[in-house]
């Protein structure tokens, strides 16, 4: 069991308590901001693969421009 001066308030504690709360709400707000570019940049119509499209999971969907000419040079390919 602790004993209660153990759990008294010294500088130590505050400034631990303090830098551990003050890294989680950075790890938090950078969390937040990855999220909202990902919307932002769906929004916008940009791809979140860097252009690599065939080994994308949403790729025979995409109406992105790119994955339309590449869908369509696969098709020219298996036509002909």
């Amino acid at each position: 069991m602790s004993k209660p001066q153990d759990k008294k308030l010294n500088r130590r504690n505050l400034l631990i308590g303090g830098l551990r709360y003050a890294s989680l709400g950075t790890i938090g707000a950078g969390g937040g901001a990855a999220v909202l570019k990902r919307k932002r940049l769906l929004r916008d119509g940009k791809c979140l693969n860097q252009g690599v499209c065939t080994q994308c999971g949403v790729f025979t969907e995409c109406g992105l421009p790119r994955a339309i000419s590449i869908r369509a040079k696969f098709s020219e390919r298996s036509d002909g």
